[in-house]
């Protein structure tokens, strides 16, 4: 069970981790965009930094969960 637990919650630690990072610079730096254009690229630039934040969390959680057994 932890084999499948771990790796899930781990990946949405690091989803957690990504919208925090992505809140407090735009809470402390001002707006991030100026229109659509940089609108849309910032969002490109979330997903990415989102994609790269669940599967190193993913990772993480299955290296714990193998460390257990």
């Amino acid at each position: 069970m932890s084999k499948i637990l771990f790796p899930i919650v781990g990946g949405i630690i690091g989803f957690i981790i990504t919208v925090g990072i992505f809140f407090f610079a735009g809470h402390f730096f001002g707006p991030l965009y100026q229109g659509e254009d940089e609108a849309a690229r910032n969002m490109k630039v979330f997903l990415v930094v989102a994609l790269c934040f669940v599967v190193a969390g993913f990772f993480i959680g299955h290296r714990l969960s193998n460390k257990k057994t």
